[in-house]
């Protein structure tokens, strides 16, 4: 690769650099240490306490606390900005022309000055490089015109992942994107659009952009070429580390154009010895500026304009005609509380980007991902009229309560027309460091969606490793499926896509109430292992699920829990003071940590009151699923007989959903259902790969009927209870031996029970 020697000198450089820096700052070198309170508190101000918590994949200095994550934080991106700093200076000679970084616009623009600081920094710690250190310096500082027109644009974000470590990265929503979705997320042609990408990162967007925009200006002059796309490819970004690579990558993007004036007629090439690279350091969302100037940007001067409230947005004069990117992932409890403030000044409530009332709010989704409200804004404040967007998202967006912004396909009073989705499934084109599945969408704005929507999705060919280095190699490497999107629902839109193909006959009315389980936000007081045992009456302690324990019709053991209430809320404390006085004493002995606990779930009832009880939590029979990742795994649970309580009710616990029924064989009917092929291939559509992909919002799309006398129904459920009786003989290995296992009788009853219900809905859509 010719990037690598060039590349691999950089890191070598950030490595010396890095540890000569660090010498500085524990000396309290005042230059180094100023650096770092301004970039602290800049982190803090815009993304919260980020670094707050330890984590040990923090590289560098060791992390024994936030100050020490911080600090490692820090000189991880000081030093990446040296070597980029260094390789643009060494771009610019070799090219022997004079790049302009031009501040932002005042509608995106902030008030820090973090190029005058670190280059102070820098020009210290230089001091300090010993004769062998500088090589790596002086390799960079010489390379010529044809190595650097060698160096690839990409190697650029590819430094700052080497250098910068994981922990600092994912803490700030920086999850860079290989080329090749940034080429599929352009289009056939840009060669006339204006694009704009509001987090670009290091660049990769805009680099993709400049070479379709240079083959397409071949027929101009160098001069011309780099006029036009100076002029049409613009990107802005809050990190300051991630700016000054974006622009060494789009100044590396130009090389060709810059080599062409070169040799190209002495006017020509005096007259391109300057270049803009307008890549501004800067707030695409405009949360930094007060309304006074924020309204001051617009081009309204009149005396209602200067008194109009902050939900007025300016439209800025980086208005474009094409929006990509890949927006920062961060969610909304890790915003500092000044971000948090101006986002409900400046958008939620204007555009209704988050719900914050009620059950909405309790349930977790004030907590959701910011990357659609991110885009949702971007595109009110920039997208021309007509225009379209493209951006990396979150795959499961398409369904779940989490993704319901995206499917209204409205920003404010502006429509979205949704045109297409590219699914990249499990293939992980960020690599190791992102776990989250990720899609491609595409939009135009000032139009309706009508679906079906045509929807890609790419997998892997047998014989090759996916390659997404270019959209070139991903069509190598992968292949492609077609299909489309469409509503579960056709009379709610913005409910719940599925695949036009997937298992539509699963879907239906479900006539049960699908609950969550018990939450208590103190598992250290509640959890009870023989030691707190001891100690307790067993009239409060149940045998309790988590999701390790739920395998399809069958489960792998339980744990046991102090459950000292019957329902949420309910005011018992002198009777379980009266009736089992040292379980009393047990919890009044943890009355601080019990009433520490922050979540409102808790507000009501006593000290240790508990949420997501209730006269379900103790029905005769509860079919039980884990509602986190996907595990479409559901088993039917009554008691069991524990050896030291006797027979109890099994209790499902926080990460488990449950429907409850008193009757034993809707409960097997139900179970089967869930547990069949047909239901389990819908609920791969419904629930997709996000944190909770079983939720109750999936689930209760599903046909669950109640219970009636039909043949096939007596069928599934002796199927159900046939398939229970057979797991607990198989359970007394490890979890990972059981699921490699075959159990041949189980898979007979598994295949007849799929067959009962392909039967059941078949005959169901007949009668329909």
């Amino acid at each position: 690769m010719p990037s690598e020697p060039l590349l691999a000198s950089a890191e070598r450089l950030c490595g010396v650099y890095r540890a000569a820096a660090s010498e500085r700052l524990r000396s309290d070198d005042d230059a180094v240490v100023d650096a770092m309170d301004e970039w602290t508190r800049f982190v803090r101000h815009h993304h919260g306490a980020v670094f707050d918590e330890d984590d040990d994949s923090t590289t560098g200095d060791a992390v024994d606390g936030p100050e020490s994550v911080e600090r490692a934080a820090f000189l991880d991106v000081l030093s990446a900005d040296f070597a980029v700093s260094a390789l643009r200076a060494g771009v610019e000679s070799a090219f022997d022309v004079d790049c302009d970084s031009p501040a932002a616009p005042d509608a995106v623009g902030v008030d820090a000055d973090y190029a005058a600081a670190f280059d102070a920094v820098h020009c210290h710690v230089e001091e300090d490089l010993e004769a062998a250190d500088s090589k790596h310096l002086a390799r960079i500082q010489s390379a010529d015109a044809d190595t650097f027109a060698s160096f690839d644009p990409a190697a650029v974000g590819e430094l700052y992942e080497r250098v910068v470590a994981r922990r600092a990265r994912l803490a700030l929503g920086e999850y860079y994107t290989p080329r090749g979705l940034a080429e599929l997320a352009l289009g056939a042609d840009c060669a006339d659009e204006t694009v704009l990408d509001p987090a670009c990162g290091a660049g990769i967007f805009l680099v993709a952009a400049i070479d379709r925009k240079r083959a397409a200006l071949a027929e101009h002059t160098p001069k011309e070429a780099l006029d036009r796309i100076t002029s049409t490819v613009v990107g802005v970004d809050l990190n300051p580390v991630a700016v000054r690579c974006a622009r060494l990558a789009y100044l590396l993007a130009l090389t060709p154009l810059l080599e062409a004036a070169e040799s190209g007629d002495t006017a020509d090439s005096a007259e391109s010895s300057s270049v803009e690279l307008p890549v501004y350091f800067g707030d695409s969302l405009g949360l930094h500026k007060d309304s006074a100037q924020a309204t001051s940007a617009t081009s309204a001067t009149s005396a209602t304009s200067a008194t109009q409230s902050s939900s007025s947005i300016p439209t800025t004069d980086l208005r474009a005609d094409l929006l990509v990117g890949n927006p920062p992932w961060l969610t909304w409890e890790r915003l500092s509380e000044h971000a948090r403030a101006q986002w409900r000044e400046r958008h939620i409530d204007r555009l209704g980007l988050l719900p914050r009332r009620g059950a909405e709010r309790l349930l977790g989704h004030a907590n959701d991902d910011l990357s659609v409200p991110f885009v949702w804004v971007c595109i009110e404040r920039y997208l021309r009229e007509g225009g379209r967007a493209a951006f990396v998202l979150k795959r499961d967006l398409r369904n779940g309560p989490a993704g319901r912004l995206l499917r209204q396909l409205r920003v404010g009073d502006r429509l979205l027309s949704l045109r297409s989705v590219e699914d990249f499934g499990d293939l992980a084109p960020f690599g190791g460091q992102v776990r989250a599945a990720a899609a491609l969408y595409e939009f135009a704005a000032d139009a309706d969606t009508t679906f079906p929507v045509s929807l890609r999705t790419w997998r892997p060919r047998s014989e090759l490793s996916p390659e997404f280095a270019s959209l070139d190699s991903m069509r190598r490497s992968l292949t492609t499926e077609e299909t489309a999107l469409v509503p579960v629902d056709g009379d709610d839109p913005a409910g719940s896509w599925v695949r036009v193909d997937a298992e539509r006959a699963a879907l239906g009315q479900c006539a049960h109430d699908i609950r969550h389980g018990l939450k208590d936000d103190a598992k250290s007081v509640f959890s009870v292992d023989d030691e707190t045992l001891s100690v307790l009456e067993p009239d409060h302690v149940y045998p309790y699920l988590r999701s390790k324990h739920v395998v399809k019709f069958g489960l792998f053991g339980y744990d046991r829990h102090l459950v000292p209430q019957r329902q949420t809320n309910e005011e018992n404390e002198p009777r379980v003071a009266d009736e089992t006085p040292r379980t009393y004493d047990y919890l009044d002995a943890n009355r601080e940590t019990l009433d520490g606990r922050a979540s409102t779930w808790f507000d009501g009832g006593p000290f240790y009151n508990l949420f997501g009880l209730g006269p379900y939590t103790w029905a005769d029979y509860k079919v039980v699923w884990c509602r986190l990742g996907f595990k479409p795994h559901f088993v039917v649970v009554s008691t069991v007989s524990d050896p030291e309580l006797g027979q109890k009710t099994v209790v499902p616990g926080d990460h488990c959903m449950f429907v409850a029924t008193d009757d034993r064989r809707e409960a097997h009917l139900l179970c089967g259902l869930l547990n069949s092929a047909p239901y389990q291939r819908c609920l791969r559509e419904l629930g997709g790969e996000g944190k909770s992909s079983l939720s109750k919002a999936a689930v209760s799309k599903l046909y669950l009927p109640t219970w009636r006398d039909d043949p096939l129904f007596d069928r599934i459920a002796d199927c159900s209870e046939r398939a229970h009786d057979i797991v607990p003989s198989h359970v007394d290995v490890s979890k990972r031996e059981y699921n490699r296992a075959t159990i041949p009788e189980l898979e007979a009853v598994v295949a007849d029970l799929d067959r009962a219900v392909e039967r059941l809905l078949a005959e169901r859509d007949d009668n329909s």
